[in-house]
């Protein structure tokens, strides 16, 4: 009972991947854009727009002039349902509405050099259950939020190359990561803990692009790996105040750990046809492995609270992407994208937290630039979930797990507002 209090106080933290993680494996969130959105995500070829900054660095020097672009993702959490295999009584998650959103800026710098500025929220996590989930001693509500600052400079080398280089400052805000505190065995009433905290880190990404004169692209990004230090505090409430529990073997006080942001590369190979058309299709690796364990520091330990040391053991994933665009003329185009991403958790270690699931996507999407520089691009995004069937045992002092059956729908809106100055 002792190891099973304190392992939400920490293991809340970790979960801190970031809000309304429900695009991309893990607690990632690949939409940073509402063009590369339309065409799910394939766009690490093709970067002819600010957004290229998440997506591909090199391609900024496709840019003129100076660019900016400002975007958002509405993330409809809606459609998350889970069925205990104890009981086969039923829960539904709190329905809510997530914002990632992304701000760009590029300068071409003559015509071997271009920079660029970028601050985007690439990853996410936002689950919230009600206070009957069966499930309530694991988590309650995981909310969590990285933004992500990236400077690039991009090169030209020769008529078909170019190259870039970047660093990135990634903080983490932990809003709340809570469970409910199962106080039964002494006839009490649930109590509750909540953790909140932050921390940064500093990493680096560099990329390359190749363009053929016949209209065959390719591309390649790779970011590092970040792990930004956690500090934050847990707090207690409901203790019991009478018999063999009380407020003093729940103290509020500082705990940290630190949270994995995981490596990515993506590559790809697109085709811009001398007509109406263009298409890519991309693979995106994601090094999720570099989350093995979780071990979180309580400094006010008790008898009743220890610090806690969690295998994880995620596993590396792999993304498959494809969109295509089709222009009706100078101005207008419409788009449409498929994907399928694995997830890393493995069975014995999917929690309520972050129930996740292989899934796939389909999307459409329509793109305006005008002739005075202004852009509009906007897309729609079905996320279909695989039906996740878990066993576990819940009362477990190092791996809780809730044994029932996952299902999972969502959908995303994303827009994106662009604007060019000078030639």
């Amino acid at each position: 009972m002792a190891g099973r209090r304190v392992w939400v106080a920490g293991f809340v933290v970790l979960f801190l991947g970031a809000a309304g993680n429900v695009s991309g494996s893990g607690y990632s969130i690949y939409e940073q854009g509402a063009k590369a959105m339309g065409n799910a995500g394939a766009f690490s070829a093709r970067a002819d727009d600010p957004s290229a900054l998440f997506f591909n660095p090199a391609g900024i020097l496709q840019l003129e002039g100076i660019q900016a672009q400002l975007g958002t993702t509405a993330i409809f959490l809606t459609g998350s349902r889970f069925q205990s295999s104890i009981t086969g009584d039923d829960f539904r998650q709190e329905d809510n509405l997530a914002w990632p959103s992304s701000l760009y800026f590029t300068q071409k710098l003559g015509d071997d050099w271009a920079w660029g500025l970028a601050f985007t929220s690439p990853f996410g996590l936002k689950t919230q259950w009600g206070p009957g989930f069966e499930g309530r001693y694991i988590s309650r509500e995981a909310n969590v939020a990285v933004v992500n600052v990236n400077a690039n400079a991009a090169r030209r080398l020769g008529k078909s190359w170019s190259v870039a280089l970047g660093i990135d400052y990634a903080k983490a805000d932990i809003r709340e990561l809570s469970r409910n505190i199962d106080f039964s065995i002494v006839g009490q009433p649930d109590g509750f803990t909540k953790l909140t905290g932050d921390g940064n880190d500093i990493g680096w990404n560099v990329a390359a692009r190749w363009a053929s004169e016949s209209g065959w692209l390719w591309g390649g990004s790779y970011r590092s790996e970040m792990k930004p230090d956690i500090n934050g505090d847990v707090k207690f409430e409901d203790i019991p105040t009478a018999g063999p529990v009380s407020p003093a073997a729940f103290p509020d006080g500082p705990a940290s750990a630190s949270l994995p942001l995981p490596a990515t590369f993506a590559t790809g190979v697109g085709y811009i046809s001398r007509g109406k058309w263009e298409g890519e299709f991309d693979i995106v690796w994601t090094g999720w492995s570099s989350f093995d364990h979780l071990q979180i520091d309580l400094k006010n330990n008790t008898l009743l609270l220890e610090d806690v040391d969690q295998t994880e053991d995620w596993k590396d994933t792999l993304s498959f992407r494809a969109g295509y665009i089709y222009r009706l003329n100078d101005e207008h185009q419409v788009r449409l994208g498929f994907y399928f991403d694995q997830n890393p958790i493995p069975d014995k270690h999917v929690r309520p937290r972050l129930p996740d699931a292989d899934r796939s996507s389909a999307q459409v999407g329509y793109g305006y630039a005008g002739k005075s520089g202004f852009t509009f691009d906007f897309a729609y995004q079905a996320l279909f979930f695989d039906d996740r069937s878990v066993k576990g045992n819940p009362a477990s002092t190092d791996d809780p797990v809730q044994p029932g059956l996952y299902e999972n729908f969502t959908h995303l809106v994303g827009v994106s507002f662009g604007w060019k100055f000078g030639k």
